[in-house]
């Protein structure tokens, strides 16, 4: 079963994420596209391009799934 975000919801390879960081007393949001969901991390891509690795889950919020083709 994959990790589930702030409201509950399952994330998924493909996602773009938000999640918080903190820096002394700066503090800030960094978007991430989801690449490689296990329960114990989130891998993937900032949007800087830098790989992350994002361990708490609990301050993760799932903003946007990839398109998927409608069945017909």
């Amino acid at each position: 079963m994959n990790p589930t975000d702030f409201l509950g919801r399952e994330i998924r390879p493909g996602d773009l994420i938000v999640y918080p960081w903190r820096r002394k007393s700066a503090m800030g949001l960094n978007k991430m596209t989801a690449i490689q969901v296990t329960p114990e991390y989130i891998g993937g891509y900032s949007s800087f391009g830098n790989s992350v690795r994002v361990r708490n889950m609990k301050n993760i919020v799932v903003v946007e799934r990839p398109q998927t083709e409608p069945e017909n």
